[in-house]
């Protein structure tokens, strides 16, 4: 049965989106994955440019019949299969690739769908991915960066989370602000995490500020974890920073996933793969401890 792996933060701007896609690419090389966005700003579905991939009337068909606000009218999706996207004409790819599977959303009418549910609203979505999890070596979501219906929904499907935070001056309050929510849902829900992943992103070794938040979140920030009811009792860990390369924006602009883009069109980045690759490589060992 595959992991659900969450990628949250209460504020938006952190690399989330950047993360999810990522992630998911990294864990497809091997693995059969499912990829969601669960925010109403479908940033990521923009991002995956279905239209230039797939027949336009088939997506505007999909949209419409297998939307993720099936899941809020108590309704299965058949998931969007985008591996081969990523393929030639062949079935080869510049990044091995075993599957990866999509589901887009369609916007902020998820959010006044998830909202007008009368009751249970907030487990749908654990309700929905307990009927596929055993489809998928892991489940990645991309949640929307606010306390509602949908992120409640997010936090009690998962089986970890990985919390980004901007390396920035005064990141650390709106995090500490998220800690103190999740707490209180896991407390509410009596719900616990196999692994609970702290990543910093957005880091520039040049800047003073970077360095001093970096410094707070491997110091205070990651003891602060242990004084809550609910996240005190959870494993974490501190993953390596992200930093602010222009690549992750470059990769975005055409519409590409990161590793493909970097091993197709820019090589000299291939630092970041391996980052990439560690950063998978920690996340799918604690949560295979976790197993144990």
């Amino acid at each position: 049965m595959g992991s659900v792996i969450s990628i949250v933060n209460q504020k938006g701007g952190v690399g989330k989106t950047t993360t999810a896609q990522a992630l998911a690419r990294e864990l497809a090389k091997m693995n059969k994955v499912l990829l969601i966005d669960f925010d109403g700003q479908a940033t990521l579905t923009e991002l995956m440019d279905l239209n230039n991939h797939f027949d336009n009337e088939f997506i505007t068909n999909y949209m419409k019949t297998e939307s993720i606000v099936k899941i809020f009218e108590r309704d299965s999706i058949e998931p969007l299969d985008i591996t081969a996207i990523l393929q030639d004409e062949n079935g080869k790819s510049i990044v091995p690739i075993k599957e990866l599977h999509f589901i887009p959303s369609p916007g902020n009418i998820i959010v006044s769908s998830a909202e007008s549910v009368s009751g249970g609203k907030d487990m749908l979505l654990n309700k929905y991915l307990q009927k596929i999890k055993d489809k998928y070596d892991f489940i990645i979501i991309d949640a929307l960066p606010s306390v509602s219906t949908l992120f409640r929904n997010v936090l009690l499907a998962s089986d970890a989370l990985i919390v980004a935070i901007q390396t920035k001056t005064n990141a650390i309050a709106g995090a500490n602000g998220f800690l103190q929510v999740l707490d209180d849902v896991l407390g509410d829900y009596d719900k616990t995490y196999k692994h609970l992943f702290i990543l910093p992103t957005m880091y520039n070794k040049q800047r003073r500020d970077d360095k001093e938040t970096l410094v707070e979140i491997m110091g205070s920030y990651m003891q602060a974890l242990k004084t809550f009811s609910a996240i005190g009792k959870i494993p974490t860990t501190l993953l390596e920073e992200i930093p602010d390369r222009t690549v992750f924006s470059n990769a975005q602009s055409v519409r590409y996933f990161l590793q493909d883009y970097i091993e197709g069109f820019d090589t000299g980045k291939r630092d970041i793969l391996l980052l990439l690759e560690n950063i998978a490589k920690t996340i799918t060992s604690k949560l295979e401890a976790g197993d144990k």
